[in-house]
């Protein structure tokens, strides 16, 4: 959704944006951009025929799918009723698309086999958007590590996050702040809410803020997902704890750049208490230029190819 969102924002000015859904909840509309529509169809992937009469009504439309659960097969039934087919994936799939986007640092020997005319392929095409630079960056002059930001994805699935708030409660972390944020579809931190009495703890939810969060933090916690690229971007020392090893190629090569740290070990608390109290000290905080390691062209030039 955080991709489309940002893809949506260059678009929308000059066409009419469509979030095709299969779950809708309150949140959903605070986080789009203003002015687009909500349509709402559950089992996407399932149901081509019922998305083609979509794209019918809508006249063939330029169709953007960010999605683990796209296939193969369902991307052969509707791209030649969409204008363009451009398809977003992390993982290593074949695909069927006028447009294949894959940001994350791989071995891409197997995007041979993936039928696209457009082949978007590595770290330069993350969806960063080079026009929040100068806005967002601050610069690598911090003389104390205070703030630290956690977001372990919109589902978050392990629930990593429940089990870092239980490590700092353990640990009786109190010189960080630490700002948790609840994905849209994250329910499980319901209960450590209500009893949380930690008061260098805050628990705020995900919205369209999440890049002035992320700016005045000296520390990001994540699941490895899209938002490392954010925090790689503005020179954030990022801090991994990959939920799925879907995620491990990409992550180990960020590691060995030296861009990110990854956790590595059990999930127990002792283990996630040394890593970051180990990581949280000054003298370990990554300097480095990001526009070095992969000189982004930015969310602007990546819609360009799309007409």
């Amino acid at each position: 959704m955080s991709r489309c969102n940002k893809l949506a924002k260059k678009l929308g000015k000059k066409n009419n944006i469509f979030f095709l859904v299969d779950k809708k909840d309150d949140s959903l509309s605070k986080l789009i951009i203003n002015n687009s529509t909500i349509l709402l169809k559950k089992d996407i992937f399932n149901n081509s025929d019922k998305i083609i009469k979509i794209l019918k009504i809508l006249k063939n439309p330029i169709v953007i799918i960010d999605s683990y659960l796209s296939n193969l097969n369902f991307e052969k039934k509707i791209i030649s009723h969409s204008k363009k087919l451009i398809v977003i994936d992390d993982l290593k799939k074949n695909h069927f698309c006028n447009i294949y986007i894959n940001p994350n640092f791989l071995n891409f020997n197997f995007a041979s086999k993936i039928n696209a005319d457009i082949k978007l392929l590595g770290p330069k095409y993350s969806f960063v958007d080079l026009s929040k630079k100068k806005k967002q960056i601050k610069k690598n002059k911090v003389n104390t590590i205070k703030n630290v930001l956690v977001f372990m994805g919109a589902t978050d699935s392990k629930n990593l996050s429940i089990k870092i708030y239980n490590a700092i409660k353990e640990k009786n972390i109190t010189h960080l702040n630490f700002k948790f944020i609840i994905g849209y579809n994250n329910s499980t931190l319901e209960s450590i809410i209500k009893r949380n009495k930690l008061k260098n703890i805050k628990f705020i939810n995900f919205s369209n803020k999440f890049l002035n969060y992320l700016n005045k933090t000296d520390i990001f916690i994540s699941s490895g997902g899209s938002s490392v690229w954010d925090s790689v971007f503005l020179q954030k020392k990022t801090l991994i704890f990959n939920h799925s090893s879907k995620q491990f190629e990409n992550s180990f090569n960020l590691e060995r750049k030296g861009l990110i740290k990854v956790f590595k070990r059990g999930l127990t608390s002792k283990n996630i208490n040394n890593f970051l109290i180990l990581e949280t000290k000054l003298n370990n905080k990554n300097n480095f230029e990001s526009k070095n390691f992969f000189n982004a062209i930015g969310v602007s030039e990546i819609v360009k190819f799309f007409f």
